[in-house]
């Protein structure tokens, strides 16, 4: 196929994996990084001098590049901050470009809405970053899930428990925060680097292709152990429309980094996915399956996805905004449900130094989180000392996110 052209806006962050990612593409013969947006080129030179040798066109104004480069990029990638997704990804479309949008394409539900609107109004299209969708082990997953393999979907649980410093809160201005420049960023675990994992549950409890099931409900509950404005520990209850519940527990306050693990429980039979290895699906009635894990990067995989759709070689995108309408309701009923973000106390917290930072501990978080999921509750169900009791919050006709902390 002719390579897709590619414009990366930025080149610092996240940025530097969507260059990875295209370069790689390149050596197929796939795709081309034909611009960059690079507001600060002095601090990224070495970069920039790379990327010129290539005889990639630098740009420092985003207006700019788009004014510029109309009809000559085919996809524009925005590894930008959060806040900043909706506006640049209505502005691309608009322009009549397409665009892949790092996850979540949004934290509000009103501005999702108006993202989804403007690809509807427009000649292009808006793939999302959350790249699980294409990864092969979730794909036939969610075929046999679809096909009823396993039975009526009952409930989905996942778990997260990451660690992360000090310095990962001091890598940019909007990083751990609730809102930043008067937009809502709400950055935690639900909403940013444990977010493929809620959106996995919602998408894995669906037993239809191409969507997520749909929130009726959400009880939640999220905290901050980190000195932050936003949450780095968090768990969920939802009751979907499709009768299945997805149990949340998440956070950043781990002694150690650990794959996220999801368990999908059918009427038939039952799975158990982490990152990287193969899936094994175990029948009611006594037999196992096995879907291996090709070896292949889902984070690759969703760039060619978006290049071979854009072709015509691939009938659908693997992540679209539409398909992550689910996750950003279930986002904000956890907020309006919890009603605050609660502060776990300094006697519940462990502090080390670690590479040059600070590593944040809530004690027991790992015995904790595995009584809650084993038993199906939140973490003030089952007594914890530092939670705090929250109600169930409705979905039913929910418009807009206007929660202030």
């Amino acid at each position: 196929m002719e390579p897709v052209s590619f414009c990366v806006v930025g080149v610092g962050g996240y940025g530097r994996m969507h260059i990875r990612i295209i370069e790689a593409l390149e050596e197929e013969g796939l795709a081309k990084l034909s611009a960059a947006v690079v507001r600060n080129p002095k601090k990224y030179s070495d970069e920039v001098s790379r990327l010129r040798r290539k005889n990639v066109r630098i740009y420092r104004s985003y207006m700019d590049m788009l004014e510029n480069e109309a009809g000559t990029i085919e996809i524009v990638t925005l590894p930008v901050a959060i806040h900043q997704h909706k506006d640049m990804t209505i502005t691309a479309l608009k322009a009549g470009f397409n665009v892949l949008v790092e996850k979540p394409p949004a934290v509000t539900i009103q501005d999702l809405d108006a993202m989804i609107e403007a690809e509807r109004a427009s000649s292009g299209f808006c793939a999302v970053g959350f790249q699980s969708q294409s990864k092969n082990t979730i794909k036939e997953l969610k075929r046999m899930i679809c096909d009823g393999r396993l039975g009526e979907i009952k409930e989905v649980i996942v778990k997260g428990r990451w660690k992360r410093l000090d310095s990962y809160y001091q890598r940019n201005a909007w990083a751990g925060k609730f809102m930043y420049n008067g937009k809502y960023v709400l950055d935690g675990t639900v909403s940013n680097p444990l977010s493929h994992y809620l959106f996995n549950g919602l998408y894995l409890a669906s037993m239809e292709w191409g969507r997520a099931a749909e929130p009726l409900r959400v009880r939640a509950e999220l905290y901050r152990a980190h000195r932050i404005e936003g949450e780095d520990t968090s768990c969920l209850e939802i009751e979907t429309e499709d009768g299945a519940k997805i149990f949340f527990y998440a956070t950043l306050c781990a002694p150690s980094n650990e794959d996220p693990i999801h368990q999908i429980i059918g009427s038939k039979a039952s799975a158990e996915l982490i990152k990287g290895l193969d899936v094994k699906v175990e029948y009611s009635s006594g037999g196992v399956e096995v879907l291996r894990d090709d070896g292949s990067d889902d984070r690759v995989e969703l760039f060619r996805n978006a290049a071979r759709y854009l072709r015509g070689l691939d009938e659908e995108l693997n992540c679209t905004l539409q398909m992550t309408r689910p996750f950003v309701l279930a986002l904000n009923g956890a907020y309006e449900s919890s009603g605050a973000i609660w502060r776990i106390p300094e006697k519940h917290l462990t502090y080390r130094e670690e590479e040059g930072s600070v590593s944040t501990l809530i004690n027991n978080i790992v015995e904790i989180i595995d009584k809650a999921s084993k038993e199906r509750k939140l973490y003030s169900d089952i007594g914890v000392e530092w939670a705090h009791p929250t109600e169930y919050f409705s979905l039913k006709g929910y418009r807009g996110f206007s929660m202030k902390l």
